[in-house]
């Protein structure tokens, strides 16, 4: 071993860097001890039972943290029920950012985010979006696969166990019996579904024919799930060629599937009392101008 000179300043350079190993070992040893990985104790951080998922509450309009609190257990309820449903390939992002936003924009449910609205009139659409995020949309969310099947499964698991309820079959007999009705066929049809689904919403028409359009998927979808079963739709889901697919799995074609749907809607649905139309808080301002949307919309072709 070779000797060390510890005389003059060779013996002020090793205190020196003695001095500062020992700065450097406490420092560590105190950062290790102090230092919690990111998520660990932090207040807006909901992580599922199954540790599949983390959401990140962005909490923008400063709510209290007893309303970010509920909307957790929400986050976390809503997805147990979402994952209990339908399963798909879809493989959702490990990581979505929840944003809570001002006003009363449309909220929309993304791969690793989701945008909601309406959350200080405590209307916020969570179970919807959520259920976008978590079973998948399109290719990779776009509209390659349509929007009749998954816009429909949201709003149906949104009335299930969400706060916004859609009266959509009773909303379904007030478009029939006023001429209002929208053939299934033009909404699966990939070449006017935007049409529907997704209008320009430059004024109150396309607005409510957007609505219009969500509530005759959901009221559908319902139909489609009450009568034949959770298991088969599963097999429908965000699947291209929505006609083919259904004679394939229901052995009737779109058209009797739609017959029945209708005749269902009839015999056991009651007209929109005072009550129902108040809780429809978009009801009368779509009304209004439902004649005035061209008719070319409920044109069976």
């Amino acid at each position: 071993m070779e000797n060390i000179d510890f005389s003059g300043g060779n013996m002020f350079k090793f205190r020196s860097f003695f001095l500062i190993f020992i700065f450097i070992f406490l420092l560590t040893a105190c950062t290790q001890d102090t230092v919690v990985p990111k998520g660990n104790n932090d207040e807006n951080i909901v992580v599922t039972a199954d540790g599949k998922i983390t959401f990140e509450i962005i909490n923008k309009i400063k709510l209290p943290q007893e309303k970010v609190e509920s909307i957790k257990d929400e986050l976390f309820n809503a997805y147990d029920e979402i994952q209990n449903s339908i399963h798909t390939t879809y493989v959702p992002s490990e990581r979505i950012n929840v944003f809570l936003n001002e006003g009363n924009e449309v909220s929309r449910g993304l791969r690793s985010e989701l945008q909601l609205y309406d959350i200080k009139e405590d209307q916020y659409p969570l179970v919807h979006e959520l259920t976008h995020s978590v079973v998948g949309y399109g290719n990779n969310f776009d509209k390659s696969r349509g929007y009749f099947t998954q816009e429909g499964f949201a709003t149906y698991m949104e009335d299930k166990y969400g706060k916004n309820e859609s009266y959509s079959h009773k909303l379904m007999k007030y478009y029939i019996d006023s001429n209002k009705f929208i053939p299934i066929s033009k909404l699966i049809d990939p070449n006017q579904a935007d049409s529907y689904f997704r209008p320009a919403l430059k004024n109150q028409k396309e607005y409510t024919l957007q609505w219009m359009s969500y509530i005759h998927s959901a009221s559908f979808i319902t139909y489609l799930i009450d009568t034949y079963g959770l298991e088969k739709f599963e097999q429908l889901y965000n699947e291209d060629d929505l006609a083919k697919k259904v004679e394939e799995l229901y052995g009737k074609n779109i058209s009797e599937i739609e017959n029945d749907w209708v005749v269902f809607i009839k015999k056991s649905q009651k007209e929109l009392t005072y009550d129902d139309k108040r809780k429809i808080g978009s009801f009368y301002t779509a009304t209004s101008v439902i004649d005035q949307i061209d008719p070319k919309f409920f044109t069976k072709e």
